[in-house]
């Protein structure tokens, strides 16, 4: 299997769900409930876990989403698997929303580190500056900036060992 072909499997049940913003995408939190988090109206970003439609870390700057809707996990109806992707990914707010085939760009180098680049991005919301992150686009070595003052969220998503 190669990194480009995610897999999926069954992660903890999650608390909630989040949407941000224009983005479609919902996504299962691991660790907020229905009560209103101080996270989610903190002036600075912070991490949530999430564990749909990938496993990983959405970076939050709450003073940029826009809108933020927090909902709860509809009753029965089974859980719906997320994606188990080989390589860590970099998720960047879409009009069309995460797609499972295409979870994002692939961190290369010393960028798939999660925690370092997590605190680089955090440090770059935080500060408003830019940040320039390695990923591997069909491949091939690229460069994503991020200007750390006009993102709303960001998602580390993690690899997991298959």
């Amino acid at each position: 299997m190669s990194s480009s072909e995610p897999v999926t499997e069954n992660f903890p049940f999650p608390q909630s769900f989040l949407r941000i913003g224009g983005d479609p995408t919902i996504w299962a939190l691991d660790e907020i409930s229905l009560t209103v988090s101080p996270k989610l109206l903190a002036d600075s970003p912070a991490a949530l876990s999430v564990v749909k439609p990938v496993a990983g870390t959405l970076l939050l700057a709450p003073r940029l989403a826009g809108s933020i809707v927090l909902t709860p996990v509809p009753p029965a109806g089974g859980w719906v698997p997320c994606a188990k992707l080989a390589s860590p990914y970099l998720y960047l707010p879409s009009p069309a929303g995460i797609a499972t085939n295409s979870p994002g760009y692939m961190l290369a180098g010393a960028d798939s580190n999660l925690e370092t680049v997590q605190e680089a991005i955090t440090t770059a919301m935080s500060g408003s500056t830019r940040l320039t992150v390695n990923v591997t686009l069909d491949g091939t070595g690229s460069i994503v900036v991020i200007n750390g003052a006009q993102l709303p969220f960001v998602v580390l998503a993690t690899a997991v060992a298959t």
